[in-house]
């Protein structure tokens, strides 16, 4: 799949977005059914974003989008781990 760097921009902003709206969601250190939910929800934009950033490209992306996506990353893989980390210490 070809995108142009403003529409993978426009990917990369609406999906660090909805990843953080589901988190803040998610009622972390209070588990309910939802919970599990918005966490599977938050695992699959994650992994929708690795693979658009890990794809193999045709054109090399800009310097600005490759510092970003790496930097979306990075705090979409902390916002994950804590989720874990509430889900799992409200069972201890």
């Amino acid at each position: 799949m070809t995108l142009s760097s403003k529409q993978e921009l426009f990917c990369w902003v609406i999906g660090s977005v909805v990843a953080i709206g589901l988190f803040v969601h998610s009622h972390t250190f209070y588990v309910t059914a939802a919970t599990y939910y918005y966490g599977i929800a938050l695992l699959s934009v994650m992994v929708f974003l690795f693979w658009l950033r890990f794809r193999k490209g045709s054109s090399p992306e800009p310097r600005l989008l490759r510092i970003l996506a790496n930097s979306i990353l990075v705090i979409l893989s902390g916002l994950f781990l804590m989720y874990l980390l509430g889900v799992a210490t409200y069972y201890e």
